[in-house]
């Protein structure tokens, strides 16, 4: 008898609103469609384990006809995330989902992550246990992929462009491809892989148990609960698949409402800062935005010399103006240049050009 886990899902769909400088100065209203909780398609999910996939009950039902496997037992992040995400595509949209480590089984799948030992995008296996395993992203990220990974170096890009309605080949679709495996997909492969996050052989200061691996790790059945049957394992393995689809959709929803803008928003005034003081060191935002990890990363992209020293940018709630020295690196307390220690923390009557900005906040 098939236990089957239902619920109902929707699709999402969210126009990429272009990034013209009119554009970004209005808010993102068409993003506030996509959930970041929404399901991986309109059809109802399916996980079961292998007995049911040999008697074939995966074809009765809201299954499209083809299943995507992956292990039993204990689960991880990765392959939650991996199946969530190779759901959203359009050939395997409404898949059904068998857990199983049986060969033969595995063999008549139509996708395979994180099982099988068999890395192959062509026959669409996904594996990166096996001996010898050490594909990475690329584009300059060099961390070993997890199946979670695999399945988004592979789709990434036409699971965004089919959540922003754009093409594949749009450039914004390109640079969030990347942002998103930096800012949320590397972690996870990292983790899996057993990968440190610094290059050091001391302890760490402090335990983490708060990250997604490990939320997702919390899902598996206790060992204390008396009901270890593969009913309540996959019903747990479908909340995992939730947990970490939802949290995907979160990025790409946060991605395109805020970081493409705000990265829009500091381009363009850096590259008109040299309007603002012969130096070209000194950077105005015309409009508050988060700027810091932008600035560091477009200086990069564009060879940016010399080196921006000081941000200018009016608080939104205060309307007062703000002079923040640029730090050495995005984690780093130095400033490339401090301000003169007897200007730090000064504000109003006691800055200077105060008739330019009238009410002013020195930072070093």
């Amino acid at each position: 008898m098939l236990a089957g886990w239902r619920l109902s899902q929707r699709a999402v769909t969210s126009p990429l609103l272009g990034l013209g400088r009119s554009q970004i100065r209005n808010p993102f209203s068409a993003m506030a469609s996509l959930s970041p909780a929404a399901a991986a398609s309109p059809k109802r999910l399916r996980v079961y384990s292998s007995a049911a996939a040999a008697d074939g009950d995966s074809l009765n039902g809201a299954g499209s006809g083809k299943r995507v496997g992956t292990h039993n037992g204990s689960f991880h992040c990765d392959e939650a995330l991996g199946c969530f995400l190779i759901r959203l595509t359009s050939q395997f949209n409404g898949a059904d989902v068998v857990r199983t480590r049986d060969s033969q089984i595995l063999d008549t799948l139509d996708a395979v992550l994180d099982v099988g030992g068999v890395y192959d995008p062509s026959r669409h296996r996904y594996d990166h246990h096996q001996k010898g395993f050490n594909e990475v992203f690329g584009h300059g990220f060099n961390t070993k992929l997890s199946s979670a990974g695999l399945v988004y170096k592979h789709f990434g890009k036409e699971i965004i462009a089919k959540e922003l309605g754009a093409s594949e080949d749009h450039e914004d679709v390109h640079r969030l491809y990347l942002a998103i495996y930096k800012s949320f997909v590397e972690a996870l492969d990292a983790i899996d892989n057993g990968t440190n996050q610094y290059d050091t052989d001391q302890p760490p200061k402090y335990v983490n148990n708060t990250h997604l691996s490990s939320r997702v790790g919390r899902l598996n059945p206790d060992w204390t609960d008396p009901d270890q049957s593969p009913e309540k394992e996959n019903a747990a393995f479908q909340q995992a698949m939730m947990l970490a689809g939802g949290e995907f959709l979160e990025s790409v929803h946060f991605h395109v409402k805020s970081w493409l803008p705000a990265r829009s928003i500091v381009m363009e005034c850096l590259l008109s800062r040299g309007n603002v003081d012969p130096s070209g060191e000194i950077m105005v935002l015309d409009r508050f935005c988060p700027w810091k990890l932008h600035l560091f990363e477009l200086e990069e992209e564009l060879k940016i010399e010399p080196l921006t020293k000081y941000v200018l940018y009016q608080d939104e709630r205060s309307k007062s103006w703000r002079v923040q020295a640029v730090s050495v690196a995005p984690d780093r307390f130095e400033s490339r240049k401090a301000l003169p220690e007897k200007w730090r923390g000064m504000r109003d009557d006691g800055c200077l050009r105060k008739q330019a900005f009238p009410a002013v906040y020195l930072f070093i």
